[in-house]
């Protein structure tokens, strides 16, 4: 490391860094490089880019070049690119439109159309509930068919280098244009008697799931107890099987999650007494009229992404970059290239850079370099109006989100604002740090080829506290 040390001294120097601050950062530099060559690792590679915001200086720099997997923190860049593109007051709607008429006697003269806006948020209390505001309007019968309406987005589910044995784990959703409860459906088993089957219940309740009970309760020659369904062949059909003998909780994605949604719909238009003649796939005309809308903001998606790490809320967002250059039918290859358009046009990025092709992090193929994961760090911080939108949407050190039980000691509780990001092979840290002196640090720490994620984030947390405690 005698080597980078050297490169510091003279960065700091090109810095203009002077008195205390540059004796204490060299110190600081020191400890990174130690903890560095001490902790990383064996077999990975690390790529670090820190930039003190304050002072408008690289603070420090290791391999900052080099291309590596973004996993999660590749929400940044959907974050920022959305807030830039879409602007703070977008909104994800859901929406049931008609060219009909409401007749006095409780007709609705017409088709009625489900329309999917890819809104990660939808609920099916929602849904139900805008069954029930059709049924306040008057509408007891239509005359016509009930369609659903995905024509924003096209058929491609999953992103570009997704895993497909990542199935049936709810973090990989099915995403189509209409999606309730995330798309996924809770399972809960609860046992009862000693050789009597336990209590299976699927949220939300609906008719499209299958389940078929396996288990008994209290019998061990029945092995190993399991939830699952059968994602090889895409099947919806929940399998629970084995020895029950606890309560159990499982959460699995549905196949098809626009069929889903779309006859949990019509299962609460039957419960609300609304007839209807016939249902299907179909496109709602140009000239309707929305009878009922369910919103959520473009912050309050974004919130769940940064902070939960929620991919199906950061793929909402990318997805909905596509559509601004494909309004029907937009896909993972839209929105790709709207950002890597957006990121080359507006700022000047070099495609050596990156290569972005989902917005969450998953695929296999997303890559960045750290000094280009900074300098759109950089950029949103500049931004006066869209910096603090963003910024409170991040996970907070000791506080909140992925960085709850991180980062909690004295010196960096409540100081670090930034991304996590794992997937098997790579760990992740991207965001901003506030010093004990007042500096304002960008920064970003890529770890490739780690299995294990706990070695690398210890890796992460030190050198983030190490950059807390500049004076």
């Amino acid at each position: 490391m005698n080597t980078i040390r050297r490169i510091m001294a003279i960065l700091i120097v090109a810095a203009g860094l002077t008195g205390s601050y540059a004796a204490d950062f060299q110190t600081v530099t020191e400890r990174i490089d130690q903890i560095i060559y001490d902790e990383l690792p064996a077999g990975t590679d690390v790529g670090i880019m820190v930039y003190d915001l304050t002072t408008d200086s690289v603070l420090y720099a290791y391999r900052e070049n080099v291309l590596f997997r973004p996993a999660s923190t590749q929400k940044v860049i959907t974050s920022i690119v959305a807030l830039y593109s879409l602007g703070t007051e977008y909104s994800f709607e859901t929406s049931l439109r008609t060219q009909g008429e409401i007749l006095p006697d409780g007709t609705l003269d017409g088709n009625l159309y489900l329309v999917g806006g890819i809104d990660p948020s939808l609920s099916e209390q929602e849904l139900k509930g805008m069954v029930d505001e059709l049924k306040k309007a008057g509408v007891r019968r239509i005359n016509g068919n009930v369609f659903a309406d995905v024509s924003q987005m096209d058929s491609v589910h999953w992103g570009s280098g997704w895993c497909w044995d990542d199935s049936p784990s709810s973090f990989q959703p099915y995403i189509s244009p209409l999606m309730v409860h995330e798309g996924f459906v809770t399972i809960q088993v609860r046992p009862v008697g000693n050789g009597r089957p336990p209590v299976v219940t699927v949220t939300p309740a609906n008719r499209f799931i299958k389940v078929e009970n396996r288990s008994l309760c209290g019998v061990d020659s029945l092995g190993a107890f399991s939830i699952s369904r059968d994602w090889i062949h895409n099947d919806n059909t929940i399998v629970v099987s084995g020895n029950c003998r606890r309560n159990e909780t499982k959460d699995l994605s549905v196949v098809g999650t626009a069929d889903f949604t779309f006859t949990l719909f019509r299962e609460y238009l039957d419960d609300a007494g609304i007839s209807y003649k016939g249902f299907g796939a179909g496109v709602s005309p140009v000239m309707s009229n929305a009878l009922v809308t369910v919103s959520h903001s473009l912050n309050s998606v974004m919130k769940e992404a940064l902070k939960e790490s929620n991919n199906l809320y950061a793929e909402a967002m990318f997805l909905q970059l596509g559509r601004l250059v494909k309004p029907s039918g937009a896909g993972f290859k839209d929105a790709s290239g709207f950002i890597d358009n957006f990121v080359s046009r507006k700022f000047g990025f070099a495609s050596h850079e990156y290569n972005i092709v989902d917005g969450c992090g998953l695929s296999m193929y997303d890559h960045l370099t750290p000094s280009f994961m900074v300098n759109m760090l950089r950029l949103i911080y500049k931004d006066p109006v869209l910096f603090p939108r963003f910024y409170r949407n991040l996970p907070v050190s000791g506080m909140d989100g992925t960085l709850k039980t991180r980062m909690d000691s004295k010196s960096a509780i409540n100081r670090v604002h930034a991304k996590t990001g794992s997937v098997t092979g790579a760990s992740t840290l991207a965001g901003y740090l506030t010093t004990v002196g007042g500096h304002e640090v960008a920064f970003c720490i890529m770890n490739e080829g780690a299995i294990r994620t706990a070695p690398s984030r210890k890796v992460q947390d030190a050198i983030c506290t190490a950059l807390c405690e500049l004076k």
